[in-house]
């Protein structure tokens, strides 16, 4: 009896949480059982499908509530490429692979549907803001993002035809000129400057 009261509790609590995910340091806080029974239960529960352990001492209510915010809880990063371009509105389709821009190494872990993808850029891992309770590469940053990597982007001409839809501000096109002159090689700044061409009719 006492295992289902805590098992339920526990539960709870990570339901609960914000978006849906849970911390072990915050559940334990929350003194519903010792450590060692806090550990084993979040193991049982996620055995059964009840929660997903998104890594050590990080857990998820089972569905996902926000996928975005899985990943990023899984890597330390910035929400990029095809997933930014989502949480911008300049691509309609939630992608089922979410890349998590980090300076460290690529990893890619797989939770159901989602597939979260660290992708190493190093010192360009820059240029992003808080939006939506999301840390995302800026719309500028993200359209550089994808041309320079365009494995983890959209089709080109998608791209390029929904940041026409949108439209660039004049600061948003300096932003991105910025980071076309630190980091992008000739050839590079060549593929961006046609990009822009063809997006600022």
């Amino acid at each position: 009896m006492f295992e289902i009261q805590v098992s339920k509790s526990v539960l709870g609590a990570v339901e609960s949480s914000p978006l849906g995910i849970a911390r072990l340091e915050v559940l334990a806080s929350l003194k519903l059982c010792s450590m060692p029974t806090l550990k084993t239960t979040l193991s049982r529960l996620n055995k059964a499908g009840k929660i997903i352990r998104l890594k050590r001492g990080a857990y998820s209510a089972s569905p996902m509530r926000d996928a975005y915010a899985c990943a990023q809880a899984v890597f330390a990063g910035y929400i990029g490429f095809a997933a930014a371009l989502h949480v911008h509105g300049i691509i309609s389709e939630m992608p089922f692979t979410v890349a998590v821009v980090t300076a460290g190494g690529s990893k890619v872990k797989r939770f159901g549907q989602y597939e979260f993808r660290a992708v190493a850029l190093g010192e360009k891992a820059v240029g992003f803001e808080k939006k939506d309770g999301r840390v995302v590469s800026t719309a500028a940053k993200t359209l550089f993002d994808c041309i320079y990597a365009p494995e983890y982007s959209v089709e080109r001409e998608r791209l390029i035809g929904a940041y026409r839809d949108r439209g660039m501000k004049r600061e948003e096109w300096e932003e991105f000129d910025a980071y076309v002159g630190k980091f992008a090689s000739a050839k590079m700044a060549r593929r961006m400057q046609r990009a822009k061409e063809e997006i600022w009719v």
